[in-house]
Protein backbone atom coordinates (compact mmCIF):
# COMPACT_ATOMS: atom_id res chain seq x y z
CA UNK A 1 0.00 0.00 0.00
CA UNK A 2 1.45 3.15 -0.56
CA UNK A 3 1.78 5.28 2.55
CA UNK A 4 0.06 9.09 1.83
CA UNK A 5 2.21 10.76 5.45
CA UNK A 6 5.36 9.57 4.02
CA UNK A 7 5.50 13.00 1.75
CA UNK A 8 3.70 15.52 3.24
CA UNK A 9 1.87 18.71 1.52
CA UNK A 10 3.05 22.08 3.31
CA UNK A 11 0.72 22.66 6.55
CA UNK A 12 -1.28 25.46 5.32
CA UNK A 13 -2.23 23.84 1.93
CA UNK A 14 -4.49 20.92 3.66
CA UNK A 15 -6.80 23.19 5.55
CA UNK A 16 -7.11 25.83 2.26
CA UNK A 17 -7.77 22.30 0.36
CA UNK A 18 -10.58 21.41 2.81
CA UNK A 19 -12.20 24.68 2.76
CA UNK A 20 -12.46 24.84 -0.71
CA UNK A 21 -14.21 21.36 -0.87
CA UNK A 22 -16.42 22.30 2.04
CA UNK A 23 -17.00 25.46 0.03
CA UNK A 24 -18.11 23.15 -3.29
CA UNK A 25 -20.20 20.43 -0.84
CA UNK A 26 -22.05 23.03 0.11
CA UNK A 27 -22.59 25.10 -2.71
CA UNK A 28 -26.19 24.26 -3.71
CA UNK A 29 -27.72 24.18 -0.10
CA UNK A 30 -26.23 28.00 0.30
CA UNK A 31 -27.08 28.98 -3.31
CA UNK A 32 -31.06 27.95 -2.12
CA UNK A 33 -30.74 29.41 1.53
CA UNK A 34 -29.24 33.08 0.45
CA UNK A 35 -31.51 33.24 -2.49
CA UNK A 36 -34.63 32.70 0.24
CA UNK A 37 -33.38 34.94 2.73
CA UNK A 38 -32.53 37.85 -0.10
CA UNK A 39 -36.26 36.98 -1.24
CA UNK A 40 -38.14 36.95 2.19
CA UNK A 41 -36.18 40.51 3.54
CA UNK A 42 -36.93 42.12 -0.34
CA UNK A 43 -32.94 42.90 -1.11
CA UNK A 44 -33.81 41.68 -4.74
CA UNK A 45 -30.43 40.14 -5.99
CA UNK A 46 -27.67 41.49 -3.69
CA UNK A 47 -26.67 38.53 -2.31
CA UNK A 48 -27.62 35.99 -4.51
CA UNK A 49 -24.45 35.55 -6.77
CA UNK A 50 -22.86 31.88 -7.09
CA UNK A 51 -19.62 33.32 -6.02
CA UNK A 52 -20.74 34.31 -2.75
CA UNK A 53 -22.87 31.57 -2.28
CA UNK A 54 -19.87 29.10 -2.72
CA UNK A 55 -17.58 30.67 -0.07
CA UNK A 56 -20.16 31.51 2.14
CA UNK A 57 -21.23 27.71 1.91
CA UNK A 58 -18.50 26.24 3.42
CA UNK A 59 -17.16 28.89 6.55
CA UNK A 60 -19.28 27.39 9.02
CA UNK A 61 -18.98 23.18 8.28
CA UNK A 62 -14.68 24.25 7.44
CA UNK A 63 -14.47 25.99 11.19
CA UNK A 64 -16.39 23.55 13.07
CA UNK A 65 -14.14 20.38 11.30
CA UNK A 66 -11.02 22.44 12.25
CA UNK A 67 -12.50 23.27 15.69
CA UNK A 68 -13.32 19.56 16.22
CA UNK A 69 -10.16 17.73 14.75
CA UNK A 70 -8.18 20.03 16.58
CA UNK A 71 -9.78 18.93 19.98
CA UNK A 72 -10.17 15.42 18.90
CA UNK A 73 -6.35 14.27 18.11
CA UNK A 74 -5.16 16.08 21.44
CA UNK A 75 -6.28 13.49 23.89
CA UNK A 76 -4.96 10.90 20.79
CA UNK A 77 -1.22 12.06 21.16
CA UNK A 78 -1.53 11.33 25.04
CA UNK A 79 -3.02 8.26 24.96
CA UNK A 80 -2.28 6.33 22.10
CA UNK A 81 0.99 7.60 21.12
CA UNK A 82 2.29 6.56 17.77
CA UNK A 83 2.06 8.41 14.42
CA UNK A 84 -1.50 10.10 15.53
CA UNK A 85 -0.11 13.24 12.98
CA UNK A 86 -0.34 11.09 10.10
CA UNK A 87 -3.55 9.78 10.86
CA UNK A 88 -4.65 13.89 11.15
CA UNK A 89 -3.24 14.50 7.95
CA UNK A 90 -4.56 11.92 6.06
CA UNK A 91 -8.07 12.56 7.87
CA UNK A 92 -7.87 16.09 5.70
CA UNK A 93 -8.09 13.73 2.85
CA UNK A 94 -10.56 11.74 3.60
CA UNK A 95 -12.99 14.73 4.35
CA UNK A 96 -11.78 16.07 1.12
CA UNK A 97 -12.30 13.51 -0.86
CA UNK A 98 -15.90 13.11 0.59
CA UNK A 99 -16.75 16.95 0.17
CA UNK A 100 -15.56 16.37 -3.37
CA UNK A 101 -17.98 13.35 -3.95
CA UNK A 102 -21.01 14.96 -2.26
CA UNK A 103 -20.48 17.81 -4.70
CA UNK A 104 -20.11 15.46 -7.76
CA UNK A 105 -23.51 13.79 -5.83
CA UNK A 106 -25.71 16.99 -5.25
CA UNK A 107 -26.15 17.68 -8.37
CA UNK A 108 -29.11 15.19 -8.24
CA UNK A 109 -30.27 18.57 -6.72
CA UNK A 110 -30.98 20.40 -10.44
CA UNK A 111 -33.31 16.75 -11.09
CA UNK A 112 -35.13 16.75 -7.37
CA UNK A 113 -35.26 19.64 -6.10
CA UNK A 114 -37.99 19.07 -4.02
CA UNK A 115 -36.18 16.24 -2.21
CA UNK A 116 -32.89 18.75 -1.58
CA UNK A 117 -33.50 18.87 2.47
CA UNK A 118 -33.87 14.86 2.42
CA UNK A 119 -30.99 14.41 0.46
CA UNK A 120 -28.71 17.05 2.59
CA UNK A 121 -29.53 15.11 5.97
CA UNK A 122 -28.82 11.60 4.18
CA UNK A 123 -25.99 11.97 1.59
CA UNK A 124 -23.57 14.49 3.73
CA UNK A 125 -23.29 11.87 6.95
CA UNK A 126 -23.27 8.52 4.48
CA UNK A 127 -21.01 9.77 2.21
CA UNK A 128 -18.49 11.48 5.04
CA UNK A 129 -18.75 8.92 7.54
CA UNK A 130 -18.01 6.01 5.00
CA UNK A 131 -15.03 7.85 3.80
CA UNK A 132 -13.97 8.22 7.10
CA UNK A 133 -14.24 4.75 7.87
CA UNK A 134 -12.39 3.49 4.92
CA UNK A 135 -9.74 5.92 5.39
CA UNK A 136 -9.47 4.99 9.51
CA UNK A 137 -9.25 0.76 7.83
CA UNK A 138 -6.10 2.40 5.93
CA UNK A 139 -4.91 3.65 8.72
CA UNK A 140 -5.15 0.28 10.48
CA UNK A 141 -3.75 -1.89 7.83
CA UNK A 142 -0.84 0.94 7.57
CA UNK A 143 -0.15 0.18 11.76
CA UNK A 144 -0.03 4.01 12.42
CA UNK A 145 -0.96 3.72 15.27
CA UNK A 146 -0.46 0.32 18.04
CA UNK A 147 -3.48 -2.28 16.75
CA UNK A 148 -4.21 -2.60 20.45
CA UNK A 149 -5.16 1.28 21.16
CA UNK A 150 -6.53 1.77 17.49
CA UNK A 151 -9.75 0.90 19.11
CA UNK A 152 -9.82 4.12 20.79
CA UNK A 153 -8.29 6.02 17.83
CA UNK A 154 -11.29 4.77 15.83
CA UNK A 155 -13.98 5.23 18.72
CA UNK A 156 -12.95 9.20 18.83
CA UNK A 157 -12.83 10.12 15.67
CA UNK A 158 -16.07 8.43 14.02
CA UNK A 159 -17.57 9.31 17.42
CA UNK A 160 -16.73 12.98 16.54
CA UNK A 161 -17.85 12.28 12.68
CA UNK A 162 -21.10 10.47 14.43
CA UNK A 163 -22.07 12.92 16.84
CA UNK A 164 -21.44 16.46 14.15
CA UNK A 165 -23.30 14.82 11.86
CA UNK A 166 -25.99 13.75 14.10
CA UNK A 167 -26.63 17.50 15.10
CA UNK A 168 -26.75 18.57 11.80
CA UNK A 169 -29.29 16.07 10.86
CA UNK A 170 -31.47 17.23 14.12
CA UNK A 171 -31.18 20.63 12.77
CA UNK A 172 -31.79 19.73 9.32
CA UNK A 173 -35.00 17.89 10.13
CA UNK A 174 -36.46 20.72 12.82
CA UNK A 175 -35.96 23.07 10.42
CA UNK A 176 -37.41 21.29 7.46
CA UNK A 177 -40.84 21.02 9.36
CA UNK A 178 -41.10 24.69 10.38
Amino acid sequence: MINIAKKKLPSPILPILAYISYCAAYWFAMRGEIAYYGYQMSMGDIFSHDALAFFIGGLLPFALYMLVSAFMFKPLNFKCGGDVKSIQYGLHFAVIAANVLLFALKFIYIAAPLYSELLEILLDPIVTLACVALYLWYAFKMEYVDKSRFRFVISQVLGAFIAVYGLFAAIGLITSLV
